[in-house]
């Protein structure tokens, strides 16, 4: 099945029906994008960026040790639209590698115990860590800019293309 962020009744619990289509094996894939109202197709993370944590916490807790399909799914209309695909891209490795650095043991305890401040005190840790250092250095190590979106916009690239459509 495909998971499309933008396609649910508010206030549904994402993160639950991630984990339950892990669990049966059913879970295909995702469409990123983040909504306020409807399927606004915004920038990942900027409306809620705890559960697109939980999410990633959830997909890292999977029984294999490969991600689903991800695809990013959205339509700029007031950001410079390759910026802000960049800029999902960073929100996604960074809530990714945050969710890497729950205390799955002490998790699984927490859940065990049913103690569920505990359990919210280690993902509020996890969620709280600043990640940006880490993914900008993951980052350059393989070849792209440590910010990319400060590189896209310095580089003018984006704006040359834009002047070029006639945008």
């Amino acid at each position: 099945m495909l998971i499309d962020l933008g396609h649910h009744a508010q206030g549904v619990n994402i993160e639950q029906i991630v984990a339950l289509l892990g669990e049966a094996g059913r879970l295909g894939g995702f469409h990123f994008n983040n909504r306020k109202y409807a399927d606004d197709d915004l920038i990942v993370g900027s409306v809620n960026p705890f559960e697109l944590f939980l999410i990633f916490t959830e997909l890292a807790a999977g029984p294999n040790d490969s991600l689903p399909r991800l695809t990013i799914d959205q339509s700029h209309n007031i950001e410079a639209k390759v910026e802000a695909m960049v800029m999902t891209v960073t929100n996604l490795q960074e809530a990714y590698a945050k969710a890497l650095l729950v205390d799955r043991v002490a998790l699984a305890q927490a859940q065990s115990d049913g103690d569920v401040l505990a359990g919210h005190a280690l993902l509020q840790d996890a969620f709280s860590t600043d990640v940006r250092p880490l993914c900008a250095s993951v980052r350059v190590a393989a070849g792209a800019a440590a910010d990319p979106v400060a590189e896209l916009r310095d580089s003018g690239r984006a704006a040359r293309i834009a002047a070029a459509r006639g945008a």
